[in-house]
């Protein structure tokens, strides 16, 4: 598997020199996603979502990274198995997410090792079970209801897609992050006007418009996804 890596800005380098010298052998990747990896990264108002990977146990310092380099958001400090764990217990955007569309400033071939053995991980046979799911797509359904602006938008956006991506694997076998390429595998159950309001939700947050379109639309395509993917998932469980 390739690998994917990105350039380091100034801020970014002294993160990683940081880190490097901080944790030594035992840190074996450091990644980034979000508008930074992904390309719309507005150095005024955005943050650095960035993830770390260990090889063995170590305490937890998300909170003294975030507070000494304010711009970093540490979405995730662990090691490897703890990582392939949750991922086990149902965490479908850690796993798509590492896998399609993070990018790496750092890494060792433990990691390597690591990303080639996740994606020998077939997501559903592994699933422990599908109340992780269910919960997520309740919790996502109540924040979708309370969103406004720009924060609601860009909240609805990863929410949306990740149930779409699970979706498309689910009936495909296939990963596949390009919120086109998942509108056009799954035409026979989103509406026109759905996969519209999906393209216009994306470029919405990808412009940082303070808006978001249309709440009610966001919850029922959650609803609608949510339902045709429990209808398949149950059978097999």
């Amino acid at each position: 598997m390739v690998i994917r890596k990105i350039h380091l800005d100034s801020y970014l380098k002294e993160f990683v020199d940081f880190c490097k010298k901080r944790y030594g052998k035992n840190l074996i990747g450091i990644g980034i996603y979000g508008s930074y990896a992904w390309g719309y990264f507005d150095k005024e108002k955005s943050d650095y979502d960035v993830f770390l990977i260990f090889n063995s146990k170590i305490k937890d310092e998300t909170k003294m990274l975030d507070n000494q380099f304010k711009k970093i958001s540490v979405q995730y400090f662990g090691t490897a198995k703890q990582l392939s764990e949750l991922i086990r217990e149902g965490h479908w955007s850690l796993y798509i997410t590492l896998l399609t569309s993070a990018k790496m400033f750092y890494y060792s071939k433990e990691y390597n090792f690591f990303i080639n053995k996740l994606r020998e991980i077939d997501f559903i046979k592994n699933l422990k079970n599908i109340g992780r799911i269910k919960w997520k797509a309740k919790f996502d359904r109540e924040q979708l209801k309370k969103g406004e602006g720009y924060n609601g938008a860009k909240y609805a956006l990863p929410a949306l897609r990740s149930r779409l991506q699970l979706l498309t694997y689910i009936k495909h076998k296939k990963l596949i992050w390009d919120l086109l390429k998942i509108i056009k595998l799954n035409k026979d159950i989103l509406t026109l006007e759905e996969q519209k309001f999906l393209i216009k939700l994306n470029n919405s947050v990808r412009k940082r418009r303070n808006i978001f379109y249309n709440k009610e639309i966001a919850v029922n395509i959650l609803n609608k996804i949510n339902k045709k993917m429990l209808n398949l998932l149950i059978p097999a469980s």
